[in-house]
């Protein structure tokens, strides 16, 4: 049995620095994967580097400055990854917020929509080639159970009034969305993108902006009815690395497990990349 299924691909996970994107590194990283943290906060993403080589002294962890907020940040970090590595095996679009208050990127874009959905829409087409590169790619978004609400027309809560939730959950139906408009797109390529739901795993730094009141509760539910960071973090290394995976795309998954998803729509989906389009420049 090969212990390191992963040996000599390289894997960028974003938000790699904290809660779930953490765990991810550290699996991959001991199925022999190198790794690639792309964070924002460079000085967090080094000290859990040195935690993880503290654990594993073989691990192939590599930093890189990557902010999903700024357009800028994410064409440095494509063109810098692409000259360095040439090739990409997995892209793991981890990296996800939820903000108590309204805010504007400096591109114009409300802030939870901007790193939850176009952040990862760019960098994904931004490394496209890197994933064209190897014989079989994979694209792993992070999505989740809790989402709906989706409004093409008010992406910036311009007409609603902003609520943390509504924001939250409108960017987990577009990764949803997104991931089968891409996986309908590069059906001809041998690159499989599906998307995945961790579950509810309160001990993240996904929540550390709700009231102490509501974290307390959400760390209560899970308990009962959550996930640890390590079961959060299974299903979508098992995306990245399960050799019966190579070949699935477009599905939206759970422990494993495909789940119906009843934001399919091929026309609503066609919309939302368009307007991702309009949204990016």
């Amino acid at each position: 049995m090969n212990d390191k299924p992963m040996k000599g691909k390289t894997v960028i996970v974003t938000g790699a620095n904290r809660g779930l994107g953490r765990e991810m590194t550290r699996q991959l990283a001991a199925m022999g994967a190198k790794v690639i943290m792309a964070c924002r906060s460079v000085e967090r993403a080094y000290q859990v580097k040195s935690e993880l080589m503290q654990e594993n002294n073989t691990a192939q962890l590599q930093v890189m400055a990557l902010d999903l907020a700024n357009h800028q940040s994410i064409t440095a970090f494509a063109e810098s990854f692409m000259k360095e590595h040439k090739t990409c095996d997995v892209l793991l679009n981890n990296a996800g917020v939820q903000t108590p208050d309204r805010q504007l990127t400096k591109d114009g874009i409300e802030l939870t929509f901007a790193i939850n959905v176009l952040g990862p829409q760019i960098l994904t087409q931004k490394l496209l080639p890197s994933l064209q590169a190897v014989l079989s790619a994979r694209i792993v978004n992070v999505a989740s159970d809790y989402a709906g609400g989706l409004d093409l027309d008010d992406i910036n809560f311009e007409r609603r009034t902003y609520n943390s939730n509504a924001a939250y959950k409108q960017s987990k139906q577009a990764n949803r969305m997104l991931t089968r408009e891409w996986a309908r797109r590069l059906k001809d390529e041998k690159i499989s993108v599906n998307s995945m739901t961790p579950d509810l795993v309160a001990a993240t730094d996904l929540f550390r902006h709700q009231p102490a009141l509501v974290k307390l509760l959400l760390r209560f539910i899970g308990l009962f009815a959550g996930a640890s960071i390590e079961q959060g973090a299974d299903t979508a290394v098992w995306l990245a690395s399960a050799p019966e995976m190579a070949e699935n795309s477009g599905g939206y998954y759970r422990k494993r497990g495909q789940k119906d998803c009843h934001f399919e729509d091929p026309q609503a989906e066609k919309a939302l990349w368009q307007k991702c389009e309009e949204l990016s420049g």
